[in-house]
């Protein structure tokens, strides 16, 4: 076995120093002009050796209907079954498209936004300007997109596939003169040789089209109601927080989407109006237009009603509320607190240390749930373990739906007490907890329940769903609450006194008023690198392994799979692309990364805290996209575990490498990463199998 390893490292050692010495030997190639027209350039090497592609690796050539667009290949395959090359395309940016621009109509609004929240004017200007770009290069990506829908046929053109949602990315990006697209082109080939006429129709046919008349053709008009909507949606969401309110929903809102398989809207779908009780208007600063939508407070929301009602629909465009919409996509102006994070159960997950003790207690065996490990999660240990995983990384909304959760992690009836004793249950149930969550860590909870009313009397607002219309039933539901209360302090009083009855009282019969049980959130985990990681060292005589994002879903670590199918706020492929560039961070520079955690003041970490200086610290570099959610936290410094200081501390070189993050272990093409939250990162490195914590 050691002898066949070795044989196929020597093997793969061989391979790459012939491939390299090709590629320098054809590099240098004086047969191509170095710069100039992309038609004569592969014309000149048609029917040669696949390998003098390699000549045309790092060379600008100009594309024939407008010599300011430009070509270059970054990287060239090494035959013609081999994953595309890699190009960037470069065209002039049109003058109406810059930042600056742009943003000149509102300059003395972000004046008058930076005084209200108390920041420097440059700094907010700069902010403002780092969503506006994010905002110029999504729609430069859709417009792209539309072009190669009509002109591509080959399917040899691969490029980053935007959601519905308006998220930094990496496929394209403006300077303050240029659009770069950073894209694959799949060339083909006849055997070993280069085709070509096949390569210039790619290229000339399809993608020149493209970028002919939907990138370098814009309708001025559209890109600015684009930047305008996704301005406003920011500046709204930082409005929850002033306004005591977790969440918002905009009267006239799309929220049911056309299929199952589609994020689309739906058609002639019912437009959401709010209860008259939690209307909310909202002046917005950049279009100027007032919006009125319901506002739900803090604390603790139920939504009810009846199945196929649309609880589920609000629930799930509440979680996507953490990410700006297209102006089209209906649920516009829908927006939550951006840490907010939907938990749900997970059987047969992995979990490696976790101190589920707030939730679980007293298992069998005295197996130890103050570090809880586990490689076959339950449905109630897997759920506890989300909300704590969650909560360490300063989560301030947890979002459930009663489908989709464990039930003995949910309720626990009154006959079920009596047949099996507290004592006997190692399970604290949710509806125990959920008031203790607000009042004590001012964590904030919005759940779908239909089939108990054991929350009903925990609840600070109780909302009815029918037929996609929603009510406000908290005053109807207290009542309910407070008549089955009493009505089990009759049927009990001849048995016990009223102490007794306090005592045996079920869950959900209990007083919302009653004072919550005293719950710790424990953030204690420290990553164990070695434990973690040094199974993937000098494996085949190599310093790195593949670590690689597949789909929406899965992310590869050599041989070892995390899946993400039930991380439900994962919405692009890109963010899979760049939770594996993390993981890969960690792994090949994880020693320095640890000692660089460890020895820098816990203050200067990106979203710690709540002071303006931290922010104002993030924008100093040019190439750092903002945070999606730094300024929503509300752990102080030193109430970050280790394990939550790594991960904040790759998703803040992340940002800083314009989302091109790349180590040995995980090199990506330029163009195919997307920003993702540090919540998200964190799930994929709790999911980690060989993951290892320990406890100081």
């Amino acid at each position: 076995m050691n002898s066949r390893g070795s044989f196929s490292s020597h093997y793969q050692s061989q391979k790459r120093y012939r491939e390299t010495r090709t590629a320098e030997r054809y590099e240098t190639s004086e047969n191509v002009n170095p710069n100039g027209n992309i038609v004569s350039a592969f014309s000149s090497l048609d029917g040669t050796n696949y390998a003098r592609l390699h000549a045309l690796k790092n060379n600008v050539y100009n594309f024939p209907f407008n010599q300011s667009a430009t070509l270059t290949f970054t990287h060239i395959q090494p035959d013609p079954y081999a994953p595309g090359s890699q190009l960037c395309v470069t065209v002039p940016l049109p003058q109406f498209l810059s930042v600056t621009a742009l943003l000149s109509p509102y300059s003395g609004t972000i004046s008058n936004l930076a005084s209200a929240c108390k920041m420097k004017r440059d700094h907010y200007f700069e902010l403002v300007k780092w969503h506006c770009r994010v905002a110029v290069e999504d729609f430069l990506l859709r417009s792209l997109w539309k072009g190669l829908r009509e002109y591509h046929r080959s399917g040899n053109i691969q490029l980053l596939k935007p959601s519905q949602h308006v998220l930094p990315r990496s496929s394209v990006a403006i300077t303050t003169d240029a659009i770069q697209i950073f894209l694959r082109v799949k060339l083909p080939g006849q055997g070993r040789r280069i085709d070509s006429q096949a390569c210039l129709r790619i290229l000339t046919k399809e993608l020149q089209p493209a970028i002919q008349h939907k990138v370098c053709v814009l309708d001025e008009c559209e890109v600015q109601r684009h930047v305008t909507s996704v301005l406003d949606q920011v500046w709204l969401r930082e409005q929850l927080q002033p306004n005591d309110l977790v969440a918002f929903v905009r009267d006239g809102a799309v929220l049911p989407r056309a299929a199952g398989d589609s994020d689309l809207p739906m058609d002639n779908a019912v437009l959401f109006k709010s209860p008259h009780s939690l209307n909310r208007v909202f002046k917005l600063p950049f279009s100027g237009t007032s919006i009125t939508g319901m506002g739900l407070p803090k604390g603790i929301t139920l939504i009810t009603g009846g199945g196929f009602h649309g609880k589920s629909t609000l629930l799930r465009s509440l979680e996507l509320g953490v990410y700006n919409h297209l102006p089209d996509d209906g649920r516009t102006f829908v927006v939550i607190d951006p840490t907010g994070v939907k938990i749900r159960a997970e059987d047969r997950r992995s979990i490696q240390g976790v101190d589920i003790s707030p939730f679980i207690n007293n298992l069998p065996f005295k197996k130890d749930t103050t570090a809880f490990t586990t490689d076959d999660a339950s449905g109630s240990t897997s759920q506890a373990a989300n909300i704590i995983e969650a909560l360490e990384f300063g989560c301030t909304a947890i979002l459930l739906d009663e489908d989709t959760s464990a039930t003995n992690f949910m309720y626990r009836d009154t006959l079920m007490q009596k047949l099996v004793p507290r004592e006997l249950e190692p399970i604290t149930p949710f509806v125990e907890t959920v008031r203790g969550l607000f009042t004590q860590h001012s964590v904030s909870t919005i759940m779908v329940v239909g089939g108990s009313g054991q929350y009903l009397s925990r609840a600070d607002l109780v909302l009815m769903m029918n037929s996609y219309t929603i009510s406000d039933v908290t005053s109807k539901a207290k009542e309910l609450a407070a008549a089955e209360e009493q009505l089990h302090v009759e049927k009990e009083k001849s048995k016990s006194d009223e102490q007794d009855i306090k005592e045996e009282m079920p869950c959900g019969s209990r007083s919302y008023v009653e004072s919550a049980p005293l719950i710790k959130i424990p953030l204690k985990r420290h990553l164990d690198y070695g434990g973690t990681f040094n199974w993937t060292w000098n494996k085949n005589g190599r310093d790195f392994v593949k670590i690689s994002g597949t789909g929406m879903n899965i992310i590869r670590v050599d041989d070892e799979t995390i899946h993400l199918d039930l991380v439900e706020q994962l919405v692009e492929e890109g963010q899979v692309n760049a939770i594996a560039q993390c993981l890969a961070l960690l792994r090949d520079d994880g020693a320095a990364t640890t000692e660089e955690v460890q020895s820098r003041p816990a203050k200067s970490y990106p979203g710690q805290g709540r002071s303006n200086n931290n922010r104002d610290d993030q924008l100093t570099s040019r190439w750092c996209y903002p945070s999606l959610i730094d300024s929503f936290l509300t752990f102080q410094p030193g109430d970050y575990s280790h394990l939550s200081q790594l991960v904040f501390h790759c998703e803040s070189r992340l940002r800083q490498a314009a989302l091109e993050c790349q180590t040995k272990s995980c090199y990506l093409p330029r163009g195919f990463t997307t920003l993702p939250r540090v919540f998200e990162i964190g799930a994929a490195l709790n999911r980690l199998r060989t993951l290892s914590t320990y406890r100081r």
